[in-house]
């Protein structure tokens, strides 16, 4: 499970943004595309793979708010040892 080092750009983004629904496309991209391997500040505006489609319907329709998201990849809980 990732941790929270691993999506800088989105807790940054997610801090910024809160519970808001209505975002932009580029608030969108900012929020989700940044930390991406794949990312680069030239890509086309066009430009969207499966994963950014997805996640963009799931914060469009209010499924998870940016910092909701942000929680939901942020440092893993610690495990109770049985």
């Amino acid at each position: 499970m990732p941790g929270e080092h691993d999506f800088p750009h989105l807790k940054e983004a997610a801090d910024r943004l809160g519970s808001r629904r209505d975002l932009g496309l580029a608030e969108l991209r900012e929020l989700l595309c940044h930390d991406c391997d794949f990312w680069h500040d030239e890509h086309e505006d066009d430009l969207e793979c499966s994963c950014f489609k997805m996640l963009h319907v799931i914060v469009q329709r209010g499924v998870l708010t940016p910092e909701q998201l942000a929680a939901a990849l942020g440092p893993e809980e610690p495990t109770s040892e049985k």
